[in-house]
């Protein structure tokens, strides 16, 4: 198999090529700037990998790259992807999520029409979600309440289309949260972890004298319950999922159990050993923010055998260890 993988120097992107490598895929990397911006891809990894410029909302450039490497299987996983950002620009969230697919996708019938494609998603597309609703079934209906969620409904709307349009063999994904080593501090929990880390070293250091006051945590609303998942679990979902994925079928990516941002701090401190002040900073605080996500992960149990395994106490360590706790 020949892999395309899109957005390979992000978080999840680097943890997928990596997968890929070790299985022994062949695999090619599209990123937007001249060198991967790399975190947790070693040097020998990064150099088995062919990687391509591109910006994904220049359709010409799209095809180039899909008619170069003839892709068997990609994974698409490039997208703007914060929703802070989809907010304050719209428009640049819609044209990257949304006609970035398209361009792919277009790319893909034309110069790969047997390539299997992984469009990625996410859960945030459910949006407001009732307590009844839970756990959430990927036939629920989408009712996205951020630009970045808007965007990735319409954007499995058009994979789905053109799956079911025989244009293209896709399988969609809505993986829910998701975390581990190297994630951008711009995210909740990865955030934590990195100040749970510096806290844990400032004491170790005797920066924080016997018996002084607790150092702060900052933090956002963590009252808000995710569904949470290791990225190497992830991965090795969407890899399944290139196997065994049903053309046009939509699946959940999810542990099936949620857990409050509250509950990951105080694990993150207790394993971290340390104590810390909590102080909420109205500058981390959503506009609209969903109480509780949980998804139903049956579906891809039964089609590719997948359930989430790695528990959450070990992700946390592993990041604390990553941000050099």
């Amino acid at each position: 198999m020949r892999a395309l993988v899109t957005g390979a120097d992000g978080f999840v992107g680097q943890w997928l090529v990596r997968r890929l490598l070790t299985d022994g895929v062949p695999v090619s990397g599209v990123i937007r700037s001249a060198e991967p911006a790399l975190v947790t891809l070693d040097a020998a990894s990064a150099r088995a990998v062919a990687w391509h410029r591109c910006d994904l909302t220049d359709a010409t450039a799209v095809r180039e790259v899909v008619h170069k490497t003839r892709p068997e299987a990609v994974f698409h996983l490039a997208a703007q992807s914060s929703v802070p950002d989809s907010l304050s620009d719209p428009l640049r969230t819609f044209s990257i999520n949304v006609m970035g697919l398209a361009h792919l996708l277009e790319a893909i019938r034309r110069h790969a029409p047997d390539c299997l494609v992984l469009a990625v998603g996410s859960a945030d597309a459910y949006g407001a979600v009732r307590p009844d609703d839970l756990p959430l079934r990927e036939d629920d209906p989408l009712r996205p309440v951020s630009p970045y969620a808007a965007s990735k409904a319409a954007a499995e709307s058009i994979a789905l289309q053109y799956a079911r349009a025989g244009m293209a063999r896709v399988v969609a994904v809505r993986p829910f949260n998701h975390t581990g080593p190297g994630q951008s501090t711009a995210f909740a929990i990865a955030s934590f972890a990195q100040q749970t880390a510096a806290i844990k070293r400032a004491s170790r250091g005797g920066t924080l004298s016997s018996g002084a006051s607790p150092a702060t945590l900052r933090v956002g609303d963590l009252s808000p319950r995710r569904d949470i998942c290791d990225v190497r679990d992830v991965v090795d979902a969407y890899v399944r999922l290139a196997h065994k994925g049903i053309v046009g079928r939509v699946y959940n990516v999810c542990r099936g159990a949620d857990t409050s941002m509250r509950e990951v701090v105080d694990l993150l401190l207790r394993l971290a050993g340390i104590e810390a002040r909590i102080e909420v900073e109205p500058d981390r605080l959503r506009p609209v923010e969903t109480p509780v996500l949980r998804g139903d992960p049956s579906l891809i149990m039964q089609d590719a055998g997948w359930r989430a395994a790695t528990p959450l106490e070990r992700t946390l360590v592993d990041m604390l260890e990553f941000y050099g706790a």
